[in-house]
């Protein structure tokens, strides 16, 4: 056990300083999130229109005052959901913009919002989804839309306050293609635990269980960690989402985080420190469960972070069962886990 413990501390040292390097080639990145939110309520009609003239950054606005503008007609809202949530409801005259991780827009919209030079209202499903708020920051960041606001309430609260909306006719409906719930780790496990099943069967070849186990999930930790290592502040982003992470520190952990999912995955394959990385392997797939379980029971429709994959194109119950997915593949991660754990067992077979 005190092996497993100093392995465990270099392991751990290493992906620190690994993501010390990181940061320093990263711009703009910061450690800890630091962000304190200032809900603005304003609902008189002369201020209304002195505060969106003097908007030169985001804001969050109440649900009340939103409401205020879109009585006056003072901005254009944009819903920052998929098509298929968009449709299926959405604030009357709002236009769909869906959040893209990857940077993917209707520029012809873009251009017409740019021009149309009046303020932009964000919003999504309410104050567990984050659409509207990175939608908001990256129009600011890298679009110059200055003039731009959110509120968190989302369509929901709007919805339940009996507020103006309107759904589409299902002749009217545009086909969305169908995300693929069975991605190519989904098939390696299926096909590895055929394998495995196999060895075990056969009696005499049970003894390659653990290396057929640990070479399948080395390869998945480090398949799972590149891009996060790639994208470190995607990967923050992405585990806001949770809302159980305390004191901002998702930047801190979306650095050192996949350093040592690969660093566990290179010692996997390569058969060294085996009972040091089943043990950290074990403690991270059981986080991971916990973490997917509490949002699922919490009504959350994430993408659960395993891989930044971009799921913006399905609907919140589409997104539910791709988090139970997720922690069906966990529990069968969990598995080969154990199989290495407790290689000796197989040894005699």
């Amino acid at each position: 056990m005190n092996n497993i413990i100093k392995q465990t501390f270099y392991l751990i040292l290493l992906s620190l300083i690994l993501g010390f390097i990181r940061y320093v080639f990263l711009e703009e990145y910061q450690f800890f999130n630091t962000e304190n939110k200032t809900i603005v309520k304003v609902q008189d009609n002369s201020d209304l229109e002195n505060y969106l003239l003097n908007l030169d950054s985001p804001d969050i606005v109440s649900i009340e005052t939103a409401k205020s503008i879109y009585d006056k007609e003072l901005a254009i809202f944009i819903d920052a959901r998929d098509y298929v949530d968009y449709i299926d409801g959405h604030i009357k005259n709002s236009l769909n913009l869906p959040f893209s991780p990857e940077n993917e827009y209707n520029e012809s919209l873009l251009d017409s919002l740019y021009n149309a030079d009046k303020t932009l209202i964000v919003y999504c499903s309410g104050e567990d989804c984050t659409l509207s708020q990175d939608l908001t920051n990256y129009l600011y960041e890298e679009r110059n839309f200055y003039s731009i606001i959110y509120f968190e309430e989302g369509f929901p609260v709007w919805k339940e306050k009996d507020y103006p909306v309107k759904s589409v006719n299902v002749s009217n409906k545009i086909e969305v293609d169908n995300i693929s719930f069975f991605s190519f780790i989904d098939y390696l496990v299926i096909i590895s635990l055929i394998v495995i099943f196999s060895l075990f069967i056969s009696g005499h070849k049970a003894q390659y269980i653990p290396h057929v186990s640990r070479i399948v999930l080395g390869f998945i930790f480090i398949y799972f960690s590149w891009d996060k290592i790639l994208d470190p502040k995607l990967f923050a982003n992405v585990t806001k989402n949770y809302d159980i992470i305390p004191f901002g520190l998702e930047n801190f952990g979306a650095l050192f985080l996949p350093y040592i999912e690969f660093l566990i995955g290179v010692c996997l394959i390569l058969g060294v420190f085996l009972d040091m990385a089943s043990f950290i392997s074990l403690f991270l797939l059981a986080l991971f469960i916990l973490m997917i379980s509490q949002a699922y029971i919490r009504g959350k429709s994430i993408d659960c972070g395993c891989l930044l994959s971009d799921l913006s194109n399905i609907s919140s119950s589409e997104k539910r069962l791709h988090m139970l997915m997720r922690i069906l593949q966990d529990i069968c991660f969990i598995m080969f886990a154990l199989m290495v754990k407790y290689r000796t067992y197989f040894r005699g077979k």
